[in-house]
């Protein structure tokens, strides 16, 4: 029996959550709350093994994540979202949950997903793993693309401020260096980014997340 907690901050959600995990077997629910730095206390106080989280039911549920991950570091979270909710679920991933389910997951993938995380793997609902994997290695992909690139100081400070619409005059008088050093540092910016114009650098730039 794992000992279990349920986070989400629609009431209504929240009892459907209980109803349908209560008499579950494998699962001892013992609390149910709208989240609240408190409930992170008590899960980390009472040693909790389980934390059930409803994202979409929560105003920021990527800080929810993080402070159960960071005051419970044994907890294995499992995340309910929308079978749509692709970039959710990959961030929900990276912020500590280690398993993801959606809405359409039937009691039977809940039972399993505990099995599994509790075994120290990741779980994540089939119908929906393929895009997660996907967006997985796009993502790790413009990591490296980015590290690649490894841009100076400089020209990162050049590279926001471009993204920001700035003219080279309002750049230089922002960093305190010439409209020379800038143009230098635009055009170093266009050949690291194979751009033909600032344009490009800046859609480059956001593509990557620099």
């Amino acid at each position: 029996m794992y000992k279990t907690m349920v986070i989400c901050d629609h009431v209504f959600t929240r009892a459907g959550f209980q109803h349908l995990i209560e008499p579950c077997a494998g699962f001892d629910l013992q609390a149910a709350a709208a989240y609240s730095p408190e409930i992170v206390e008590t899960c980390s106080r009472d040693g909790y093994e389980v934390v059930i989280v409803d994202l979409g039911s929560l105003d920021q549920p990527m800080k929810v994540l993080r402070a159960f991950r960071k005051s419970c570091d044994m907890v294995r979270i499992l995340a309910f979202c929308s079978q749509k909710g692709i970039d959710m679920a990959v961030d929900a991933l990276d912020a500590g949950a280690s398993g993801i389910l959606t809405y359409n997951s039937e009691m039977s993938d809940l039972r399993a997903a505990a099995r599994r995380v509790m075994n120290g793997d990741n779980y994540v609902q089939p119908d929906m793993a393929m895009d997660i994997f996907a967006k997985l290695r796009q993502a790790e992909a413009k990591r490296k693309e980015a590290e690649r690139l490894r841009l100076t100081a400089r020209e990162s400070q050049v590279v926001r401020q471009l993204m920001k619409g700035m003219t080279n005059g309002q750049i230089s008088a922002e960093l305190n260096i010439s409209e020379k050093t800038v143009k230098h540092y635009v055009g170093s910016l266009k050949d690291k980014f194979g751009a033909a114009n600032r344009l490009e650098v800046v859609l480059e730039a956001q593509r990557l997340g620099v």
